[in-house]
């Protein structure tokens, strides 16, 4: 360290330590990607299956009527899951958006729980 910070500068020091010329500064030159792989857009086009606009409404109608049965019988995700003895994560896995589906057993489980049929949840 040079000196006490609380003071000035020392006299014998008279300008910034380091006196390196900057670096010009270079623009980036754009170039064509050349690649063999595909891009991943297009790799996910060929991997993810077709998703028409009419299935994406009916799953979402399924869940806004399995949320709506949930809502009128004063079903909780988790505690319903419980009592039908399978994961919560799997209601609310449908229910968030990340499932588009439940297993039939479960909606059966699920429906035995609530003392109905499997398809009167989604009515």
């Amino acid at each position: 360290m040079r000196g006490n910070p609380r003071q000035d500068a020392p006299e014998n020091v008279s300008g910034p330590i380091s006196t390196k010329p900057a670096k010009p500064h270079a623009e980036p030159v754009e170039t064509e990607r050349v690649s063999t792989h595909p891009k991943p857009k297009v790799l996910m086009g060929e991997v993810a299956g077709p998703r028409g606009q009419e299935i994406g409404q009916e799953i979402g109608q399924q869940r806004d009527a399995f949320r709506a049965f949930m809502l009128r019988n004063h079903l909780s995700p988790t505690g319903w899951a419980r009592d039908a003895g399978i994961q919560p994560s799997e209601v609310l896995a449908f229910l968030t958006g990340q499932s588009r589906s439940i297993t039939p057993d479960s909606l059966e489980k699920l429906a035995r729980a609530a003392g109905c049929a499997p398809e009167d949840l989604f009515r």
